[in-house]
């Protein structure tokens, strides 16, 4: 909690901060029954770098932490006081590594995609079975790729090759892994979409656990992957 507090709630205030500069706050609030009226070219420009600068701050705050906890929890790093450092070139090889992944992602769906342009009118079934399984397969093979990113966070960089060589046969593992992220992160959807009809409080209420509970929820699988098949950790 000392790692996300303080970076978590930094980036909070820049988000309310800059919400109320760009005059989106009060929409933001508003009633969804004062959402069906139109909105003025102001409001879509304010809306618009409202959107920009807010993904900005946002991933930065996220990636701040993250790679904060990779360090702590395998090079046993303490951050001095409440701020752990901010470490800018880590924070830039993880998002370059995330960029990587995306982009590979992107290109192993290409032979789906050709497929379904060949089969969708033919075996539309058959197609539909066929891209679940073959998604589940991608999200998988993803998995084993993503070990690359704490080994990065802390500064020991790996490749592609290694990150798959050393998470071999670990499939039933990440399947158990992928099931209970997916339920989890449903869950979480449900609830903020719950919190978002709060009015005033509602985005504060969801920017919090955002921004402080889920990086650190879905970067210690990362974390757990890495000391475990790479570093050959036991659980302890």
């Amino acid at each position: 909690m000392q790692i996300a507090l303080v970076p978590g709630v930094i980036g909070m205030a820049l988000l309310v901060g800059l919400a109320m500069m760009t005059g989106t706050w009060d929409n933001l609030q508003a009633p969804l029954s004062d959402l069906n009226s139109e909105p003025t070219m102001t409001d879509l420009s304010g809306f618009g770098a409202f959107g920009v600068f807010a993904i900005l701050i946002f991933w930065t705050i996220v990636f701040w932490i993250v790679v904060s906890w990779h360090r702590y929890v395998l090079l046993e790093e303490m951050p001095q006081g409440w701020l752990p450092p901010f470490r800018a070139d880590r924070i830039l090889a993880y998002f370059g590594l995330i960029l990587m992944l995306a982009l590979i992602t992107m290109v192993a769906m290409i032979p789906f995609g050709i497929l379904l342009g060949i089969m969708a009118q033919s075996a539309p079934g058959l197609v539909v079975i066929g891209g679940f399984f073959y998604f589940i397969a991608l999200v998988l093979c993803i998995y084993r790729l993503s070990v690359m990113l704490p080994a990065s966070a802390i500064g020991q960089p790996i490749t592609l090759a290694t990150a798959w060589n050393k998470t071999e046969r670990t499939f039933g593992t990440l399947i158990v892994l992928f099931i209970v992220s997916g339920i989890f992160q449903i869950i979480v959807q449900v609830i903020f979409g719950l919190l978002m009809a709060i009015p005033v409080i509602g985005l504060a209420l969801v920017l919090i656990p955002s921004i402080l509970i889920l990086p650190l929820i879905n970067v210690s699988i990362l974390t757990t992957m890495y000391g475990i098949y790479v570093e050959g950790r036991d659980i302890d």
